[in-house]
């Protein structure tokens, strides 16, 4: 059980918006386009066309309307037959988009991009089609090809709003430096007015590593009455992680007093007096999370630390034994860590349970923890047993290790 650094950020995140889009592509109906100049009698032919592919078109959008997709793939296909994608390119790619939604309606990912791909052929700038294709990828798991073609649509249509849904996608891709990027445009742009923008941009950096820029950057929400407590707590989470303990401290403070109850609050609070060595004021924070927070193991294991610190071996000794039951046996709920016992052996020896202090060294030695110290702590156990073989043994031992 090792000491606990840290328990997480404060953060939350929209959820992809990506489920009325099917329907508002296939809800759009595109205008027909003039036909050219031509002679009297082609003129004639064309307009007999345009009042067929009119005439398919509606019945078609009336069958997505009705969600009887069969249906309006029969009048699509009339279309197709009617309409020239040189003459009327725009029209062509329209058709092309809506049957490549009925495809992504009906889970034919393969065939929406194949579709999609003729689409943009026909129509390079056509928007929509990568937002389709954004939908396709996203649902078939290909996250970072979700995250592109969103890109491209953002490029054409200047939806910087959608910067936003490009960062979760690149996030949840795994890759948070894109993420980050995508997230910076956000709120370079739609997100500008929106704090709750500026704060997740803190938190991709956050996550990403770059625990000073996101530290000066959660500086701003401070005084916000919605962010503030969050804004604190996760200053303290880089301030701790950066090795910081007294700032770390001091923002933890700061977000109790701003309200902050997040789990884990209490137990950073604690962590960060036991790294400055304020064993008392690091008791009585892991006492509070004991009662309050989901870490107890790593409150009590910790707590147990400090107490030793304090030379309450009783107590410290009582609470190891404690873990070690609950990590052993056929019920166990976790498995007991030679750490667990190599402190209980200190707390054995400076009690007196001299017997009990050599078990527990030994048991760490045949799993090869912390042997220097095991040691040369149990060689003081054989000195005050009077075994003095056995003390220089271990002595002996201790050197061999200890470099």
């Amino acid at each position: 059980m090792e000491s606990l650094q840290y328990i997480d950020s404060y953060t939350e995140m929209e959820e992809f918006p990506m489920k009325k889009i099917l329907a508002l592509i296939l809800a759009a109906v595109l205008c027909l386009a003039a036909f050219p100049a031509l002679g009297e009698d082609l003129q004639i032919q064309a307009a007999e066309d345009a009042q067929k592919l009119d005439a398919a078109y509606n019945l078609a959008m009336a069958a997505i309307e009705a969600e009887d997709y069969a249906t309006a793939k029969d009048y699509l296909e009339v279309c197709f037959v009617y309409c020239d994608k040189d003459t009327n390119p725009d029209m062509y790619a329209d058709l092309l988009l809506k049957r490549a939604c009925i495809n992504v309606i009906e889970e034919k990912y393969d065939l929406a991009r194949i579709t999609l791909d003729a689409c943009l052929r026909v129509s390079p700038a056509m928007a929509d089609a990568y937002l389709i294709r954004t939908q396709i990828f996203s649902s078939t798991g290909d996250l970072i090809q979700a995250s592109q073609s969103l890109e491209k649509y953002i490029e054409i249509t200047g939806d910087t709003a959608l910067y936003e849904t490009m960062a979760q996608l690149y996030e949840a891709g795994g890759d948070l430096d894109a993420a980050r990027e995508a997230y910076d445009k956000y709120v370079a742009g739609a997100g500008a007015e929106n704090p709750e923008a500026g704060f997740q941009a803190a938190l991709y950096r956050m996550d990403s590593g770059m625990l000073d820029e996101a530290a000066e950057a959660f500086m701003a929400y401070t005084e916000n009455e919605v962010l503030a407590a969050g804004a604190w707590y996760n200053i303290g989470v880089c301030k701790m992680n950066l090795g910081d303990y007294a700032g770390a401290e001091e923002a933890f403070n700061a977000c109790a007093e701003k309200g902050g109850t997040f789990a884990g609050l209490l137990i950073n609070q604690a962590t960060c007096a036991r790294l400055q060595s304020k064993w008392e004021e690091a008791c009585a924070f892991f006492e509070k999370s004991i009662e309050t927070e989901p870490y107890e193991l790593d409150a009590k294991f910790n707590l147990a630390i400090c107490l030793i610190q304090m030379d309450n071996y009783e107590k410290a000794e009582a609470l190891l034994s404690e873990l070690i039951t609950r990590g052993t046996g056929d019920n166990a709920e976790f498995k007991a860590s030679d750490a667990l016992y190599f402190y209980r052996a200190i707390c054995n020896g400076a009690l007196g349970k001299l017997e009990e202090a050599v078990a527990d060294y030994t048991l760490c030695i045949s799993h090869g923890f912390e042997l220097a110290q095991c040691y040369y702590q149990r060689a003081l156990v054989y000195l005050a047993l009077g075994d003095m073989e056995k003390k220089n043994s271990d002595m002996q031992d201790y050197l061999k290790y200890a470099n």
